[in-house]
């Protein structure tokens, strides 16, 4: 998926503010989805729990998204503002000025200031690590995914649930035990191998808007 990624960008000139902006659409599509049919209008807020890199930036995408449906959405930041880059940035700064509530939760301290709050949640999407996450888990990130195995709302996870291995479907040594993965362009290996499966739930690939020339090459 990385060299589809970077083959879309390189030869085809596809922007990756581009590949994030179908992602994230993607994830918010499916949110809305399961929304709709738990009929409970009203009743809490989604929260996009993302990290600094590109799987966090799917996530502000999304919360945007959300926001433009009217459906009340906050993010929990596990990060440095200061460390974003690319599009995550873009898309982070486009979230501060259209006013919808990020929270900064870099340490153990502000998630347990966070978690002392009262929260009514319908939705969690898990926008925390990608792909090229190889371990070992750090906070806040270690307490934020044993919170959200803890809870009994619904969880999306961004391309692959945050915690477990893209190649070999092991967590290190947890994972996000999502509802629903939606994953990027192609399904990744460690969604159905190992224990990627019991962690991954309903897998659903979304179109990002790869050229049909790169789906071609590496489908196959």
């Amino acid at each position: 998926m990385r060299a589809a990624d970077r083959l879309a960008q390189e030869r085809f000139g596809v922007p990756d503010l581009i590949l994030m902006e179908h992602a994230g659409w993607a994830v918010a599509d499916i949110a809305k989805k399961i929304l709709k049919k738990d009929g409970k209008k009203g009743a809490g807020n989604v929260v996009i729990f993302s990290g600094r890199g590109a799987n966090g930036g799917d996530g502000f995408v999304a919360a945007r998204s959300l926001d433009n449906s009217g459906i009340p959405v906050e993010v929990v930041f596990a990060g440095d503002p200061g460390l974003l880059s690319g599009a995550s940035r873009i898309n982070f700064n486009i979230l501060r000025k259209s006013g919808i509530r990020i929270h900064r939760t870099d340490s153990v301290e502000a998630w347990r200031r966070w978690c002392r709050r009262d929260h009514s949640i319908r939705l969690a999407v898990d926008a925390l690590l990608g792909t090229g996450f190889t371990g070992p888990l750090r906070e806040p990130i270690l307490s934020i995914i044993r919170w959200l195995n803890s809870r009994s709302f619904p969880v999306v996870a961004v391309d692959i649930p945050s915690g477990l291995s893209a190649d070999t479907g092991d967590p290190f040594p947890e994972a996000v035990k999502a509802d629903v993965t939606v994953t990027c362009g192609f399904p990744k290996v460690g969604l159905k191998r190992g224990r990627g499966p019991s962690y991954a739930g309903r897998i659903v690939v979304a179109d990002i808007s790869l050229p049909r020339k790169v789906i071609q090459r590496f489908a196959a």
